[in-house]
């Protein structure tokens, strides 16, 4: 750690001599667009054999029901053995029936009806059926379950089970984004025989799911295998599975190119820009919001300075993005103070609170005047080297308009869980926010009792522009209602947005038929390795 301390040290005297935003960023449109894996069609029994091997950003935690939302959190693994009912094909920009035959909406979207594929057995070779979705939604309501997709479970007043194939959700409001949920870790059915037989510390460890395969060994943080289900209902699965974790994208990547993984989750810009350069095939997701400062306003008993408006606009205000972007991501990146990224077909023109370090240092100094506060602030960040150089640029920003920061380091999956407690001051975050349907994603995290509030934010005004945004059916109603989203979120500040996140999922040109899907999950039911 002392090699860290002095490397921030160094950094922060070269912040404080440049001083920022004199610099040209390098937007994703001036860069060449990623080139997707060409279409070579599924496995077949010809394909059957071998072992696909992927590097991991962070291990899912635990196969429990609803960990597995998103793909920087090992969400491939938890699809792998679960399968969803629905899927988001990022190309033609729609959902798309899986373990479901179809899904249909009410006139107003407050009713959704899901009809299910009749050919569908859970490993264990019980049939799925409607009573086991409407259990999954229950599990997900449940807070003892702890699912990362509760606020969106919640949107369910009831899920009423017609006949064996066929659920009908009742919705609490109307939200014509709904098939997300199902395209989500909610989607991922859930045996009710099985689940109930178990105890939920065991089924963490031992899951059954209805996908194309089954775990064989799993070391927490560190490795899964899975191996096919020969029952699959999509038919043959031709390999088996190894997921691996490699601290940071530029170790991750260095594997992709050794060929000790064949299929690599490389975050930030940087490393997105170096696998394009290398003419790397893959499948990339720009991310809003995927680079953020959480601020803790009250969550897990927090009483400090971060709960006072100004304090987390200060923060906002202290922050050059362009000079962020030049020092972390080589100015590759997508520096931002907007909720939504601009290529989001959401995007309005929707501007944040943007770098003013006069107002910053003048709210600084009042919160100083008026509480006796001295500045000092602590910043939690992970132990990756990418993750530890954007703390370091944070706090010379910081440190320059009068806070006080100490940065304190942690393993990822420790940071990772901290902020699910508010054991934390700030913390470098980012939102898992698909364009599928963003509203999502910042309902979890900007309601009270959001499953991914991780700032414990409860702002009335900022509920009810996520309610009405829910509500707007088509485009330009949604864009409008992000337009007031966005002016609330300026004031109430429980995040603030530095950039864009870039995710690119590299595939080697031996591995076939993997899919993206919600959040740059990779589903492998359909992989093979060319012989």
């Amino acid at each position: 750690m002392k090699l860290a301390v002095t490397t921030l040290a160094a950094l922060a005297l070269t912040l404080t001599a440049c001083g920022g935003g004199g610099e040209t960023s390098t937007t994703a449109s001036d860069r060449a667009e990623a080139q997707a894996p060409a279409d070579a069609g599924r496995c077949t029994e010809d394909n059957v054999g071998g072992t696909i091997t992927m590097g991991e950003f962070v291990m899912l935690p635990s196969f429990a029901p609803g960990q597995g939302n998103y793909g920087v959190r090992g969400a491939a693994e938890s699809a792998a053995v679960y399968d969803r009912l629905m899927r988001w094909d990022p190309e033609a920009q729609e959902f798309v029936p899986k373990l479901a035959e179809s899904l249909e909406p009410n006139d107003d979207n407050t009713v959704w009806t899901l009809t299910l594929r009749d050919d569908v057995r859970f490993s264990n070779g019980d049939p799925l059926t409607a009573d086991d979705v409407a259990f999954t939604i229950g599990l997900h309501q449940d807070p003892a379950t702890r699912s990362v997709v509760m606020t969106d479970a919640m949107q369910v007043k009831s899920a009423e089970v017609l006949d064996p194939r066929t659920v009908e959700f009742k919705l609490n409001e109307s939200w014509a984004g709904f098939p997300i949920v199902l395209a989500g870790a909610a989607g991922e059915v859930i045996p009710q025989k099985a689940y109930e037989a178990s105890t939920p510390e065991e089924w963490a460890r031992n899951p059954i799911g209805a996908g194309a395969f089954v775990l064989d060994n799993y070391i927490p943080n560190q490795e899964v295998v899975l191996s096919p289900n020969p029952d699959y209902y999509g038919g043959p699965v031709c390999p088996s599975l190894r997921f691996i974790n490699i601290p940071g994208s530029q170790g991750t990547f260095d594997a992709f190119q050794t060929g000790e993984v064949q299929v690599a989750f490389l975050r930030n810009a940087k490393f997105v820009s170096m696998a394009k350069d290398a003419d790397v095939a893959g499948f990339e997701e720009v991310t809003s919001s995927g680079s953020v400062i959480n601020m803790n306003t009250g969550k897990g008993g927090y009483d400090g300075i971060m709960t006072d408006e100004r304090a987390r606009q200060a923060v906002a205000y202290a922050i050059d993005r362009d000079l962020y972007n030049q020092r972390v991501t080589d100015g590759k990146g997508q520096p931002t103070s907007s909720l939504l990224a601009e290529s989001s077909r959401f995007y309005d023109g929707q501007q944040g609170l943007d770098y003013d370090v006069e107002k910053a240092r003048a709210m600084v100094d009042e919160l100083k005047a008026e509480t006796g506060w001295d500045g000092s602030l602590t910043l939690l960040i992970g132990d990756s080297p990418e993750v530890i150089e954007s703390g370091v640029v944070v706090k010379a920003m910081l440190d320059s308009v009068g806070f006080d920061v100490t940065i304190q380091n942690a393993p990822i999956a420790q940071v990772t869980a901290r902020q699910f407690t508010g054991d934390y001051e700030i913390v470098m975050g980012g939102l898992a926010t698909s364009d599928a349907d963003p509203v999502a994603a910042f309902a979890s995290g900007m309601t009270p009792g959001g499953a991914t509030n991780l700032t414990g934010v409860d702002d009335p005004e900022l509920t009810e522009a996520i309610t009405a945004l829910k509500a707007a059916d088509d485009l330009e109603a949604q864009q409008a209602a992000f337009t007031d989203l966005q002016e609330v979120y300026n004031r109430v500040m429980p995040f603030t947005v530095i950039a864009n996140a870039e995710m690119f999922v590299a595939i080697a040109e031996s591995v076939k038929g993997v899919e993206p899907t919600l959040s740059s999950t990779m589903l492998f039911d359909g992989a093979y390795l060319e012989k």
